[in-house]
Formats: structure tokens, sequence, C-alpha cells
């Protein structure tokens, strides 16, 4: 028996490597491409999801107050509301009383006020006692992303009209040129004010 000192060295030659060196970079370019696709997607959804949100958000508090308010007032693009106190402090609903026709609920007042503050829509619910004392003071910002804010008062005795702006959340376009922002408008009957009664 003979035995030999050579060793049978095997491996891939140069041209087999390169071919899979760049076989491995199409793939990889092209999970990269995907990737990032599936991102701008994601992203442009999500933004989208998030200022229909936003815009139901502001119409429902604005018609939602309209509608219970007794009176309706605008200064400085400022929306000013004065609801009846359907509520003590304890957040228990006061029980009505009827006087020569009309309701009342209690004493004191609760007044909200829409306006625009930077880019944010906020919402403030101002409450006060029949002694004068504010028992509440409550700022919340209902929706961000808002670039302006118009209240028309052109008959606030029975209704309410306003729009409200909002910037676009995703901005991304393959060539330049602006992307317009989205306007929401609210009509809303004022079924409590003092002409109606």
């Amino acid at each position: 028996m003979k035995v030999t000192g050579k060793n049978i060295r095997r491996a891939f030659t140069l041209v087999e490597m390169m071919m899979t060196v760049g076989c491995g970079s199409l793939m990889l370019a092209a999970v990269m491409t995907a990737g990032v696709a599936l991102q701008r997607s994601f992203a442009a959804v999500e933004g989208y999801s998030v200022s229909e949100g936003d815009q139901l958000r502001v119409l429902d508090y604005i018609a939602m107050d309209c509608r219970r308010s007794l009176s309706a007032s605008v200064a400085n693009n400022t929306l000013t509301l004065t609801v009846p106190v359907y509520y003590d402090s304890n957040t228990n609903p006061q029980t009505p009383t009827l006087t020569s026709g009309a309701l009342s609920y209690g004493t004191g007042s609760v007044t909200i006020t829409y306006s625009q503050s930077g880019s944010s829509f906020n919402r403030r619910v101002l409450v006060v006692d029949s002694g004068g004392t504010t028992t509440s003071d409550t700022t919340t910002a209902i929706a961000t992303n808002v670039a302006s804010f118009t209240v028309s008062p052109q008959d606030l005795t029975s209704s309410v009209s306003c729009s409200v702006t909002f910037s676009p959340r995703f901005t991304y376009l393959p060539s330049p040129g602006a992307i317009s922002g989205t306007t929401v408008y609210c009509n809303t009957f004022l079924r409590n004010a003092g002409a109606r009664q």
C-alpha cells in the first residue's frame, strides 16, 4: 500500500465566487427596496388614519357642543359657546326644572371655547358656579397638525359655520410640488339658541 503526502484541496473558483456575490447583492438590494417601500406605505397609511381621526374628532366635538349650546359668539377667530349646566361638580346629571315653558339645568354656566394654538386645535371648558367661582378650567388639544381654523360669524342665532384645514402628515412626492392640506367643514344648527325658544 502506497501513501502519498499530497493533500487534495477543493474550493470555489473565482468566477463562482463572483457569481455568488453578484446574486447575493441583487437579493439584498431587492429586500432593502421592498423594506423601504413597505415603511413608506405604512407611514402614509398611518398619517392618513391619524388625520382622519383628528378631523372626525373636531367635527364631532363642535357639532355636539353647538347642538346643546344656548348662545355662540366669535371673536379673534375663536368660537365661544355657552352651554347649560348639565352636570354638577361630581359629574352627576342635573335634574332639569321647567319654568314658564323653558328648561333650566342648574345654576352657573359652562363656557366652551374652540381655538387654534400653533398647530394644535384646543377645546377649553370653563365651569363657573352660581357664586362666580371657577370650579373647573380644562384645556384639551383635540387635534394636531392644524394649519388654519376659520369661523364664519354670519348668523350665530341659528347656526354656526366653521372650517378647519389640516396640514398633510405624509409629504413624500417623487417630483417637486406642493401637497395641499385637507379642509373639513362644519355647519351646525343651534337648536337651544335663544332665537328658537
